[in-house]
């Protein structure tokens, strides 16, 4: 990459360099006219090229971010600034360790603890992404705030329970003594209850994630009733009282359902944890 940029640099020097030497030949012959007709054409095409590469140069970044964000996978804390995120995505790119108490790299997480990541991601995609939710339907604070702060909780602890985990694995090889056991076992105790306290959270998102598709099955439902009408003149045409009756009956509660079907999916968004 900085090869490739210090070439750029290079053009834009050699051409300024040319630019320059055609004006001065120009004046040296006399002609001040073309000397200023060199720079005005030259200028416009220094700027141009001064410009592309400029934009090569930054989308050359925007991709080598993009590449290392896949591979580490990288969760950020939701209210790091964006230059914050760009300057730790060059430093993971070039082979450095930044202070990594604002980001969690969850690809070198353990299979089990990066699960709970990949759940809590999927109940947010699958938030954001219904149709209730772009109909503005659904809580905005729960699903703009603390659903990504859930996230970078939900990280951040799996990440500490993995390094703790590890400590007790390296702490019991050998003799464990009773000693060494009456200091173990409470440690691995409150170790257990963090996991089932994060695995609950997870629980609390999924079940919200799962309320906003009730919804959106509620909206589906209410859009098939427009279609009522084709189904009441067949029924009418079949002399069928009891099922015009039925069909009826289920246009007129379609809107309660919907309704409480929302009212539902924002109260499970509110209930979600930002401890």
């Amino acid at each position: 990459m900085a090869r490739t940029t210090a070439g750029g640099c290079a053009q834009l020097v050699a051409l300024l360099v040319v630019l320059v030497v055609i004006g001065n030949i120009a004046a040296a012959f006399g002609s001040p006219m073309f000397a200023l007709l060199s720079i005005a054409v030259g200028a416009p095409l220094f700027a141009f090229k001064a410009g592309k590469v400029h934009r090569e140069h930054h989308e050359r970044l925007a991709r080598a971010r993009a590449l290392v964000m896949e591979a580490l996978d990288v969760v950020f804390d939701p209210a790091l600034p964006e230059r914050d995120r760009t300057r730790i995505l060059d430093a993971l790119g070039r082979g450095r360790s930044p202070a990594a108490h604002r980001f969690v790299l969850a690809a070198k997480l353990p299979t089990e603890s990066r699960a709970y990541v990949t759940r809590a991601r999927a109940a947010c995609e699958t938030v954001t992404g219904s149709r209730v939710n772009g109909m503005g339907l659904l809580d905005p604070l729960a699903n703009e705030l603390v659903l990504p702060q859930q996230i970078w909780e939900i990280a951040r602890l799996v990440r500490t329970q993995a390094e703790l985990e590890a400590e007790q694995r390296q702490a019991r090889r050998g003799v464990v003594t009773q000693e060494l056991e009456a200091v173990l076992g409470p440690q691995q105790e409150a170790l257990q209850r963090s996991i089932g306290s994060v695995a609950e959270r997870v629980r609390a998102m999924e079940g919200y994630a799962r309320k906003v598709e009730e919804a959106d099955a509620a909206l589906r439902a209410r859009d098939a009733l427009r279609n009522n009408d084709k189904y009441l003149a067949l029924l009418a045409q079949t002399d069928d009282a009891d099922g015009l009756a039925a069909l009826r009956l289920q246009a007129a509660s379609a809107a309660d359902v919907l309704a409480a079907s929302v009212k539902e999916a924002v109260e499970a968004g509110r209930t979600l944890s930002l401890e």
